[in-house]
């Protein structure tokens, strides 16, 4: 298996003696930015609102002054404030969920050995949709879906890129998450959820060293699997599976779903982290255990389904993961077909398979899709 080798990074994005936990502040202070322009608010107005200097706004925004080591009274009155100037709560838990992950920017970029993998960031909870999606921003220069549509509805010209990593901090990142996958407890559901994590989180790093560190990962992984099984390994496979995919590997979920997928078990597993991953489970969790714990009936489905017919699209490196996904969710929850939903995931789903781009076992599941929609017509 291919051994991170690791390094201490000595200075900050600018330069600076870098700083730890709190001191760190990018993300949140770029959402809050976002946040600030979208209520049509300059930087002196907001300040003048309220009641700081114009300098700490500045600096809240930059992240010189991270929101995450002002009070808690002063963070409440700030958010409140925001809340009576219109801001949806929707684009406000970006907030909240931009400080969670600076933290983690703050944890890593302040770690050194040896790490503590009981307390790491990646290991007291299942990380959510919000929140890898403001990781993958500092990687990718993608801005949250959220944050996006408040942008677009009020600025012109160029869109920003938003936070990012410098090169020898994506470095440290990268090399400090090898390091905590390679060093958790193959045999532990806790290291699993470990594992999982820094996998996946790894993967928005798009450089051959990691996407040929994560394709080892991954054949050890699968070697860890009994076919048909649920167990913490599948729950790793299946994330890195989805990794692999997003580097243009288009073998890896193919053939995870004609391999792993096979079981009842496994097919609640796949359904229940989407539902967690979409916001339809809205309860934090701290284990993957959930995904074979959870009653299917615990969770609606609407919001899923409408999530997986706008993602059938050819171009999506997770096509063949949505398509199986959307045919198991029609197979477990028959009655979120209704002759409203059956008419544009009819649309979407045969330009699909006229695209003739999906596997064949895709194919397949499209075209029952596609029969299950025309039963409802004749009911």
């Amino acid at each position: 298996m291919a051994t991170a080798k690791r390094r201490t990074l000595t200075t900050s994005q600018s330069g600076q003696p870098k700083v730890e936990g709190d001191r760190e502040g990018r993300i949140a202070g770029y959402v809050l930015k976002i946040i600030r322009q979208a209520a049509s608010l300059t930087q002196e107005e907001f300040a003048h609102r309220l009641g700081v200097d114009v300098t700490t706004v500045q600096g809240w925004e930059s992240g010189r002054r991270p929101l995450m080591a002002v009070s808690a009274g002063t963070y409440l009155r700030t958010r409140h404030f925001l809340l009576q100037l219109g801001i949806s709560s929707r684009l406000l838990s970006q907030l909240d969920t931009a400080m969670e992950a600076d933290r983690f920017i703050g944890y890593v970029l302040g770690s050194d050995c040896p790490i503590d993998l009981a307390t790491h960031p990646l290991a007291t909870w299942v990380i959510t949709r919000p929140f890898t999606d403001l990781i993958g921003w500092t990687f990718t220069g993608t801005t949250p879906s959220t944050l996006a549509e408040a942008i677009s509805s009020r600025r012109r010209g160029p869109t920003p890129t938003g936070p990012r990593l410098a090169t020898d901090e994506r470095r440290h990142v990268v090399t400090h998450l090898q390091s905590v996958a390679e060093q958790s407890a193959a045999d532990t559901a806790e290291g699993a959820l470990l594992r999982r994590q820094a996998h996946y989180v790894a993967g928005f790093d798009s450089s051959t060293q990691t996407v040929e560190w994560l394709a080892v990962m991954q054949r050890a992984e699968q070697r860890r699997l009994r076919t048909g099984e649920w167990s913490p390994s599948w729950a790793v496979a299946r994330s890195g599976a989805h990794t692999l995919a997003r580097q243009g590997d288009g073998d890896a979920l193919p053939q995870f779903i004609g391999v792993h997928i096979a079981t009842d078990a496994c097919e609640s597993a796949n359904l229940n982290y989407w539902a967690y991953w979409l916001g339809e489970i809205s309860d934090p969790q701290i284990s993957d255990s959930f995904m074979v714990e959870l009653d299917l009936d615990s969770w609606r489905g609407d919001r899923m389904l409408r999530h997986l017919t706008d993602k059938l699209d050819p171009s999506n490196p997770y096509v063949d993961v949505v398509v199986h996904t959307l045919w198991s969710l029609i197979t477990h929850k028959p009655e979120l077909v209704t002759p409203q939903t059956a008419a544009p995931l009819a649309e979407t789903a045969a330009g699909l398979l006229d695209e003739g781009s999906v596997s064949s076992q895709s194919a397949k599941e499209l075209r029952e899709v596609l029969y299950a929609l025309r039963m409802i017509h004749r009911r």
